[in-house]
């Protein structure tokens, strides 16, 4: 008569299918988290950059003049750099602003103005 149930064989294989397939899940997971922190980081550096070009607009520095700073943002460390250029046309002038959020990349926006 045989006895109903599993071996020891076919319990450490499911076992060892089970783990394998919680390592996988869990290394998929750490990168989500990774993948988001960085996204977040981008949209802080974003958000850095329209604002520093919108008051460098409103309230216009010495043209020519380069112009660093550091931030504390929530969790973020935020370096920043604000500097224009001429253009070859006279009339118009590029104002560039470069953003670095807690190492997680950088990003350059700029926009062009008037020259006043």
């Amino acid at each position: 008569m045989r006895q109903q149930g599993f071996t020891l064989i076919e319990t450490l294989v499911a076992l060892a299918i089970a783990a394998t397939a919680l390592i996988v899940l869990m290394g998929r997971l750490g990168a989500s988290a990774d993948l988001q922190r960085k996204l977040m980081a981008q949209a802080v550096a974003v958000d850095e950059a329209r604002n520093l070009l919108a008051q460098e607009i409103i309230q216009p520095s010495s043209s020519g003049q380069e112009h660093n700073g550091k931030k504390s943002l929530g969790d973020h460390q935020v370096n920043w750099r604000l500097w224009s250029e001429s253009t070859v046309s006279k009339q118009l002038v590029r104002q560039n602003v470069q953003v670095n959020v807690d190492h997680d990349g950088e990003f350059k926006l700029f926009v062009y103005r008037r020259v006043r």
